[in-house]
């Protein structure tokens, strides 16, 4: 009997409606098979964008791709072969079905990434016209770190980030601030996510990160929330943790990571944590207060956070709250532009003083020990609700996201501290699959 030979390699393919084949080859021509195609895409900003991805390594042990585009790319395998049969063995067919890999992620860098990525952050406020802080940081050396602090300049404290030089692909671990604690019962802790996303040269992304200070803090110490927006448009949301109430076993709620429910307070009548929303459906509006669920025997209940931000000026100058305004300084809530904040970069966040974008959205206790307010709710796409009595904790608020990042990991709790918070790092793992996972929800 013949020695049987080595299998050929896998076939490719390509859908012509979608995508133009620019060149190929194959072993025939005695060098690495490679196939290239380039096709066209909407961008999440309306403009259209044209990718080519080159393949090498088709028939080898090792695939090599290359994007000319800085993101995140998801790359499957088709394989096949005209005399194969791939049906089970107990199939009474002889079917030639081809085989399909997992999906993985891989993300492109440029060739300035490979040294340099830089990310600058700009300090502005709300209501104000002078200089604050403005920084560099190359991810490639070392991460960006964010934080609230801890003074009641939270509100309208904005920290806006923007790559100068080109598109980078950034992983992001974003976390709200945690309830007090109170006579010795702990205060719950802040939802945690952590997502990656391409941030796109020149544009504007801006964190609002609080502190359990009023008033990015409830009446009542409930937690601050965490907001990821891109110009005027939340993408992602973690909610803080509730207050704890007084009397033992009175723990605050937990906040909830994207996707996930805030957690009730402990003890007897403790409040309700936020509701649940899921990816994509939080509606436009804001509110103080819940529009529906009246103040009960468990305390003042939450309100939500608008899914755009409305603002001040631009709101009168008839911008709609998820449009971008183009590339300019950043403008305070009375239209001024901040002195030292770029004019190269597109803008779309929109200044407010007067609901702060509905975002110290946490349920407010009424309830006092020794002239202190305790059991606040903690704020976030929902707020929590506040107790109602010394014996209960406020609830914890809910996360979100709209769906436009890659989700690795939403959880329930995760931050102890009493700031809000948000890691950056550089992606630069290839192949790092994504893990569409909810914890403790």
């Amino acid at each position: 009997m013949a020695k049987a030979g080595g299998g050929q390699g896998g076939t490719s393919a390509y859908n012509s409606d979608a995508i133009t084949l620019q060149s190929a080859s194959s072993a025939a021509t005695g060098v690495d098979p490679y196939i290239e195609v380039e096709y066209t895409s909407a961008s999440a900003t309306g403009e259209t964008v044209t990718t080519t991805t080159s393949i090498n390594g088709a028939q080898s042990k090792e695939l090599r791709l290359r994007r000319d585009t800085v993101g995140i790319h998801t790359v499957q395998c088709k394989i096949s072969h005209p005399t194969a049969v791939n049906n089970p063995a107990s199939s009474d067919t002889r079917d030639n079905d081809p085989i399909w890999t997992d999906k993985v992620e891989f993300s492109a860098l440029s060739a300035v990434n490979l040294t340099r990525s830089n990310l600058t952050y700009e300090i502005t406020k709300d209501y104000s016209q002078g200089n604050h802080k403005v920084e560099t940081v190359n991810l490639f050396v070392q991460p960006m770190t964010l934080a609230g602090t801890p003074t009641n300049s939270n509100a309208t404290r904005n920290i806006h980030v923007y790559p100068p030089e080109e598109d980078i692909a950034v992983k992001i671990t974003m976390a709200a601030s945690a309830g007090q604690s109170f006579n010795g019962n702990t205060g719950g802790q802040g939802g945690r996510s952590i997502f990656t996303y391409t941030l796109l040269k020149n544009t504007e992304y801006t964190f609002k990160l609080g502190c359990t200070v009023e008033p990015t803090a409830s009446i009542g110490r409930g937690g601050a929330g965490a907001y990821f927006y891109e110009g005027g448009r939340l993408l992602v949301a973690c909610g803080g943790g509730g207050a704890s109430g007084w009397e033992r076993g009175s723990d605050g709620g937990h906040g909830g990571g994207a996707g996930v429910p805030g957690r009730p307070g402990g003890g007897n009548g403790g409040g309700q944590g936020g509701q649940q929303v899921n990816t994509g459906e939080l509606t436009a509006q804001g509110s103080h207060h819940h529009p529906t669920m009246g103040a009960g025997a468990a305390g003042i209940p939450g309100g939500k956070v608008e899914s755009c931000t409305t603002g001040n000026y631009w709101n009168y100058q008839g911008i709609a709250p998820c449009e971008f305004m183009g590339e300019a300084k950043f403008r305070n809530s009375n239209g001024r532009e901040q002195y030292n904040t770029s004019d190269l970069v597109k803008r779309g966040y929109k200044a407010d003083t007067d609901n702060y974008g509905y975002r110290h959205n946490g349920g407010n206790s009424s309830i006092q020990k020794n002239g202190t307010f305790i059991g606040g709710g903690g704020s976030g796409a929902y707020g929590g609700q506040a107790t109602g009595n010394l014996r209960s904790g406020g609830g914890g608020g809910s996360g979100y996201t709209n769906g436009s990042v890659n989700m690795m990991f939403g959880q329930v709790g995760g931050n102890k501290n009493s700031q809000a918070s948000a890691l950056i790092e550089l992606l630069t793992r290839e192949g790092q699959k994504m893990i569409f996972l909810i914890r403790g929800g």
